[in-house]
């Protein structure tokens, strides 16, 4: 009776091999598909950022910069004081101007940056999405050979007990 017990848990073993075999395949294939989903996310975000950023937010910053020269222009002619180059008045408006492109310029790098940011996001969950997808393979193959030598460790039994049915 024990024996019989024995070679069916042997069995079993070998069962319980291929069905987890399969389950690590089908879990890889689906934390896959998660992580590109996210990748796919991520590729978005990018997109959308930079439509709003060239749409949206550099215009607004472009148009309140000149509304602002305009307003300073204004009161510097309001004061009365001449705008000539190398007078102070001038000055101040040049380096105004100067302040501005280079809030344009930062602005610019920064969208760049935070474009690549989320484009290198996406590439790394789509890579971790590869690699979950490799760990299920990797770990079906285990499985299978746990599998396999399970077989012949049946098989090598039966041989030495004289039958030529695996059991």
């Amino acid at each position: 009776m024990d024996r019989i017990i024995g070679e069916c848990q042997k069995f079993m073993s070998f069962i319980g091999n291929v069905v987890a075999a399969q389950t690590a395949k089908v879990i890889g294939k689906y934390n896959q598909s998660v992580y590109e989903q996210q990748a796919a996310y991520a590729k978005q975000q990018s997109v959308m950022r930079e439509k709003v950023y060239t749409e949206w937010e550099k215009p607004k910053l472009l148009e309140d910069q000149a509304t602002f020269l305009a307003e300073q222009r204004v009161n510097i002619f309001k004061s009365g004081v001449e705008l000539r180059e190398g007078e102070t008045s001038y000055l101040v408006l040049l380096k105004n101007m100067q302040n501005q492109a280079r809030q344009v310029a930062i602005s610019d790098y920064n969208k760049e940056v935070e474009r690549i940011d989320l484009v290198n996001q996406s590439l790394l969950l789509q890579a971790r999405g590869r690699g979950e997808r490799l760990k299920g393979d990797m770990t079906a193959r285990a499985q299978y050979i746990q599998a396999g030598a399970s077989l012949l460790t049946m098989g090598y039994a039966s041989q030495q007990a004289g039958r030529l049915v695996i059991v």
